[in-house]
C-alpha cells in the first residue's frame, strides 16, 4: 500500500474513531438512566463479538480464530479493554450523572499524557520538561471538568473523587491493550481485536452471572432494554466494532502516537457538544476543562513528534 494512501487511511480513520468515540459517552448516558453499567457492557459486547466473529470469518475464514499459543494474553488484553475499561468508565460515568458524558470524554483524551507516565513508572523512561507540564495542565483541566470549578468538593470525597479513580484505572486498561497490539505484528487489526474481544465478553458473562444470582446486579426489565435498542446498536456497532476496528488500524498505520494527536482531540469536542445539545447547561468552568486538557495533549503530541523528527535527523547525519 502505497505510504501517501496509508497516511489517508490513517487520519479518515482516527477522525472516524474521535467522532464515534466521543458520541458514545452521550448515548451511554441514555442507556445508563436505566439499565446496569456492567449488564450495559455486557449487552454491548454480546452484540459486538458476534458482528466481529461474522467480519473475521469472512474475512480471514477459520484459521484466523487460533491463537496461536497466546490465548491467555489474548484472554489477558481482552479483559483489560472491554470488562476493565468499559466497566469502569461507564460505572464512573453512571457516578458522576449528568456530567458523566463529558468528564469521560476528557479522561479519555487524557490517554496519550497517561500513557507517558505509566512508561514512566514502568520503564523508567525519562519525562520531558513538555510532557512533565502538560501532565499538570492536563490533570488541572481534568479537576475543572469533575468539580466544576469548586476543587474543594473533591476533599469531601463522594461520588465525584470515586468517579475520577475508577476512570484513571480505565485509561490505564485502554492504554494498555493498544499497546498490546504491537505483540501481535503479523496479525491484522481485526483478528487481534475480534479475539480479544471475544475473551473480554466471557469475561462479562462472568462477570453477569455472577452478579445477578448474587444480588450485586440488578438485571433490567426487558422494557428497558427495548426503550434502548437504538442507543444499544449505535454502542454496538458505531461505537463498539466500526469505532475500535479504525483505532486499532489507524495505530498500525501510524503509532499510537501519532494517531491519538488526531483521534483523543476530537472525543471531548464531540462528546462536549452533544451533552450541550440534549440540554444539559455546560458551564464556563468545564469549559475552560476541556479547552486545558486539549491544549496540553496538543502540545504534547507536537512535542513528541519534533523530537522524534530531530532523533531521525541526527541518526541520518550520524550515518
Amino acid at each position: 500500500m502505497p505510504k501517501s494512501y496509508s497516511r489517508g487511511t490513517a487520519l479518515a480513520c482516527c477522525l472516524f474513531a474521535g467522532a464515534a468515540f466521543g458520541a458514545q459517552f452521550p448515548v451511554a448516558g441514555h442507556i445508563l438512566k436505566s439499565v446496569d453499567p456492567l449488564y450495559f457492557v455486557f449487552i454491548r459486547y454480546v452484540l459486538a463479538a458476534i458482528v466481529f466473529t461474522i467480519l473475521l470469518a469472512v474475512q480471514e475464514g477459520p484459521r484466523a480464530f487460533r491463537p496461536d499459543g497466546r490465548g491467555w494474553l489474548l484472554w489477558l488484553l481482552g479483559t483489560l479493554a472491554f470488562t476493565g475499561y468499559n466497566g469502569l468508565v461507564f460505572i464512573g460515568q453512571h457516578l458522576v450523572g449528568p456530567a458523566g458524558p463529558i468528564l469521560s470524554s476528557v479522561m479519555m483524551g487524557f490517554m496519550p499524557l497517561a500513557t507517558a507516565f505509566i512508561l514512566f513508572l514502568w520503564k523508567g523512561a525519562r519525562l520531558s520538561p513538555v510532557t512533565t507540564v502538560c501532565i499538570v495542565v492536563g490533570i488541572v483541566g481534568v479537576f475543572l471538568v469533575a468539580t466544576k470549578g469548586d476543587f474543594g468538593a473533591l476533599l469531601g470525597g463522594g461520588a465525584t473523587i470515586w468517579a475520577l479513580l475508577l476512570m484513571l484505572a480505565a485509561v490505564v486498561c485502554w492504554c494498555v491493550f493498544t499497546v498490546g497490539a504491537s505483540l501481535f505484528p503479523t496479525w491484522s487489526p481485526l483478528r487481534y481485536t475480534t479475539l480479544a474481544c471475544l475473551g473480554g465478553t466471557l469475561c462479562n458473562a462472568i462477570v453477569v452471572g455472577v452478579g445477578s444470582p448474587t444480588g450485586l446486579l440488578r438485571t433490567p426489565a426487558w422494557s428497558d432494554l427495548t426503550a434502548n435498542v437504538w442507543p444499544f446498536l449505535y454502542m454496538a456497532l458505531i461505537g463498539g466494532v466500526a469505532a475500535v476496528l479504525a483505532w486499532n488500524t489507524a495505530c498500525k498505520i501510524m503509532s499510537p502516537v501519532d494517531a491519538a494527536l488526531f483521534t483523543n482531540n476530537v472525543i471531548p469536542i464531540v462528546s462536549l457538544a452533544i451533552t450541550a445539545m440534549s440540554g444539559y447547561r455546560v458551564g464556563l468552568p468545564e469549559l475552560g476543562g476541556v479547552a486545558l486538557t486539549l491544549a496540553a495533549l496538543i502540545a504534547n503530541n507536537l512535542a513528541m513528534r519534533r523530537r522524534t523528527a530531530a532523533g531521525r535527523a541526527a541518526a541520518r547525519t550520524q550515518a
